[in-house]
């Protein structure tokens, strides 16, 4: 793309070189001729003058100090991201159901979707126009895909999940196994009815061996256009609002709701029944407890509190040496007028 198309795909102000072909995104350090980068802060310290990127995207309130074109903008790592889109698009197949794909003879492909080596197709399935099965993606029964999706090696999706369209699903997720719901009885554990279902909205992307399991009765929800990362364990009933995102390696026990526009840092942990209101942020390690109700703020710690509360917490924690010293020497001085 020339500099003067991209300053008007990201309503950008172009200052410089407006017929400049620039042919890949790339990162400050690495860049080279024909690449654009962007600046993370408006006051980047950055020895600009080193920079070899053709086309740089800054603040507006940016002064310039580089040989490279400039186009200002209000967010440039945004822009950077929808100019990847274009540069650097997903890779795409053609219309192809390989040879030794297995599909059921009641199932319902669109004409122009792709079908790799060793996939499988269960009975009652149906996948949409554009949709793309990698290399041993497996689905069961009754299962639901929409357009545009990319399911990406060794992904299984169980019988009965609704997935929608552009979703997609990274190599070995798994959708709609059973949940982990066992009931005690007298001789070890009986377990619990998992016949529901995984629906999966418009615009979701989940990351590689993450899970999330059918509901026991109902179903397990994720909303449009969230992001979860690799390793993430989303349990049984669990509801998952609009455009939340959550990092690695964070557990969402059963029947866990989390509403619209949350962020969840990794490795936090949730307790059964727990509630994250709209628009909450969860830090990193964070721990919430069964039943508990975090509402629209910053959170961290274990258990989960405000997070002012944990710093004043985590303060105290660091004083602690010096408070054991205090009172050792408090316990010295007592000591000495007792035997005066």
């Amino acid at each position: 793309m020339k500099t003067k198309e991209i300053a008007k795909l990201v309503k950008g102000d172009l200052n410089g070189d407006a017929e400049l072909e620039i042919s890949r995104v790339a990162s400050l350090k690495e860049s080279k001729e024909g690449d654009i980068s962007f600046l993370e802060s408006s006051k980047s310290d950055e020895d600009l003058a080193a920079v070899r990127a053709s086309c740089l995207l800054v603040f507006e309130d940016f002064v310039n100090t580089s040989k490279s074109t400039i186009i200002s903008v209000k967010n440039p790592k945004l822009a950077f991201a929808r100019i990847a889109a274009i540069l650097h698009p997903r890779k795409t197949r053609g219309s192809e159901v390989h040879s030794s794909a297995v599909i059921a003879h009641n199932s319902t492909l669109a004409s122009d979707v792709f079908i790799g080596a060793f996939c499988c197709v269960g009975e009652n399935t149906s996948i949409g126009s554009g949709s793309q099965l990698r290399a041993g993606a497996q689905l069961g029964d009754d299962v639901a895909i929409g357009e545009n999706c990319i399911l990406h090696p060794n992904v299984f999706v169980e019988d009965g999940s609704v997935i929608g369209n552009n979703v997609v699903l990274h190599s070995g997720a798994v959708i709609g196994s059973d949940g982990f719901g066992f009931v005690r009885g007298e001789n070890g554990y009986v377990k619990f009815p998992q016949i529901g279902r995984v629906v999966i909205e418009d615009n979701v992307e989940i990351g590689a061996n993450s899970c999330v399991d059918r509901g026991s009765l109902g179903e397990t929800r994720i909303g449009e256009g969230t992001k979860i990362d690799n390793l993430v364990q989303v349990a049984h009933n669990v509801q998952i609002g609009k455009r939340v995102v959550i990092a690695s390696q964070t557990g969402i026990s059963g029947s866990v709701v989390i509403e619209d526009d949350c962020i969840i840092g990794g490795q936090v942990g949730f307790g059964d029944h727990s509630t994250v209101k709209s628009g909450a942020i969860i830090g990193s390690k964070a721990g919430i407890l069964p039943g508990k109700i975090v509402r629209e703020g910053v959170w961290w710690g274990v258990p989960v509190q405000p997070l002012d509360e944990y710093k004043r917490q985590n303060a105290h924690v660091k004083a602690l040496p010096r408070l054991r010293k205090q009172v050792k020497d408090i316990a010295k001085i007592l000591s000495e007028l007792k035997e005066k």
